[in-house]
C-alpha cells in the first residue's frame, strides 16, 4: 500500500519512481507511452502514480520541449466587458485543443494619452509579453496594440514567438489579425442616423493612436461627406478614451458650446453611456432631443431600458478564431500573414 501522508508540496516524477523502486527514466518511460519497460512495469507505474496524484508539470515539459501547452491572451482592460467576452471565446477554443489560455491584464495606461503614457504602456505591454514567453507560453493573443507597439511584434517574430492580433492592429505588421471593419460599421451608424432625419451629428471617438478607433472615426466623417455634411464638433472632442468618464466629460463640453447637435456617434457603447449620462444631467430628452449611438454592442446594451443603438462585433468568435489561428503558427504553418474580418450588424435600438 502506498503511504498516503499528507505532503506540503507537489508529488513528482522522483516521488513515483522511489516508491515504484525504479529510475526515473522508468517513470518517465511509462507515464508517455515510449519503450523501455515491460508492460507489466508501465502499469504498476502508472498505477502508483495515480495513488500517489502524480500530474506531469508543464512548466518541466516547456523546459524539455521550448514550449508549453499554454498560450498567454493580453488584455487592456479585464474590467471592461468587450475584453472579457474575447477571452471567453479564446478559452473555450485553447481548451479544445488542449491549451490552457494565461490571461494578463496590462493596464488602462494603454488607453492613455501623451507621449509619456505612450512610453509607459508599450513598457508595460513588453515586460509582460516577455514573461509569458519566459514561462514558454506557445503563443500570443495580443488585443491592446497600438501603432507604438511596433518594435514588440518585431521582437516577437524575430525570436519565433507567434502572435495573433485580436480587434486592434498595427497598419503593416506582417502578422495575422482577426476582428470587424470597424470603418464599414461606422459608416453604417451614420447612415442610421440619417435615415431617422438628423443631421447635425457630433462624432466621438476613441484614440488617435489605435487602429481600430482612427478607422472607426474616419468611417463617420467618410458617411457624412457622403451625404454632403460634416461632424457637428469638427474642432472639440473628436478624440479621448475608450471610456464612460471620457464621454461624459467630453459631451458636457459639447453642450456647453450651445451648438446645434441631435445626434451623436460614439466610438464605442461605453462613450455613448457617458454621453446618455451628459444628456440626462442637461434634460435632454432621448432620442427626440437627441439620439446616441455606440459601437461594439456590449451585454449591457440591451439590457432593461437602455436599449442602445449600436454595431454587434463577434467579441467571442474573434477569440476562438484568434486561437484557432495562432494554433496553426505552433504547429508549424509559415504562411503569409491571415487577416480575418467577421461580419458585424447594425442593432438599431431605441436611442435612435
Amino acid at each position: 500500500m502506498v503511504d498516503r501522508r499528507s505532503r506540503a508540496r507537489r508529488t513528482t516524477m522522483n516521488d513515483v519512481a522511489r516508491v515504484a523502486g525504479v529510475s526515473s527514466a522508468s517513470v518517465s518511460y511509462a507515464l508517455t507511452g515510449a519503450p523501455g519497460v515491460s508492460d507489466e512495469l508501465r502499469e504498476r507505474i502508472r498505477a502508483i502514480a495515480n495513488e500517489l496524484g502524480y500530474r506531469p508539470s508543464l512548466v518541466a515539459q516547456g523546459l524539455k520541449t521550448g514550449r508549453a501547452r499554454s498560450i498567454g491572451l493580453l488584455l487592456t482592460d479585464i474590467t471592461n466587458p468587450f475584453y472579457t467576452e474575447i477571452a471567453a471565446g479564446a478559452v473555450a477554443a485553447a481548451g479544445d485543443l488542449g491549451y490552457e489560455v494565461l490571461i494578463s491584464h496590462v493596464g488602462l495606461g494603454q488607453d492613455a494619452g501623451g507621449d509619456d503614457a505612450d512610453d509607459a504602456g508599450a513598457a508595460r505591454l513588453a515586460t509582460v509579453a516577455r514573461a509569458h514567453i519566459d514561462r514558454y507560453s506557445s503563443g500570443l493573443l495580443l488585443t491592446s496594440l497600438l501603432a507604438r507597439d511596433q518594435p514588440l511584434l518585431a521582437e516577437l517574430r524575430r525570436t519565433h514567438v507567434p502572435a495573433v492580433q485580436l480587434y486592434r492592429r498595427v497598419p503593416g505588421e506582417p502578422s495575422d489579425w482577426v476582428g470587424i471593419d470597424d470603418h464599414a460599421a461606422a459608416g453604417e451608424i451614420i447612415n442610421h442616423l440619417l435615415t431617422t432625419g438628423r443631421r447635425h451629428i457630433a462624432v466621438l471617438g476613441g484614440q488617435r493612436s489605435s487602429y481600430a478607433s482612427a478607422a472607426r472615426e474616419a468611417g463617420f466623417v467618410d458617411a457624412l461627406s457622403a451625404a454632403g455634411l460634416q461632424p457637428a464638433n469638427p474642432d472639440q472632442g473628436r478624440w479621448g478614451d475608450i471610456s464612460r468618464r471620457s464621454g461624459l466629460e467630453r459631451a458636457r463640453e459639447l453642450f456647453a458650446r450651445g451648438t446645434p447637435i441631435d445626434a451623436v456617434a460614439c466610438g464605442n457603447d461605453l462613450i455613448a453611456l457617458g454621453v446618455l449620462d451628459a444628456c440626462r444631467e442637461d434634460g435632454f430628452a432621448v432620442p427626440d432631443d437627441v439620439a446616441v449611438t455606440g459601437l461594439d454592442d456590449m451585454s449591457f446594451a440591451s439590457v432593461g431600458p437602455l436599449q442602445l443603438t449600436t454595431v454587434t462585433v463577434p467579441r467571442e468568435l474573434i477569440g476562438r478564431r484568434g486561437v484557432q489561428m495562432l494554433f496553426r503558427r505552433i504547429e508549424g504553418d509559415s504562411g503569409p500573414p491571415v487577416e480575418e474580418v467577421l461580419p458585424h450588424q447594425l442593432r438599431p435600438r431605441d436611442t435612435t
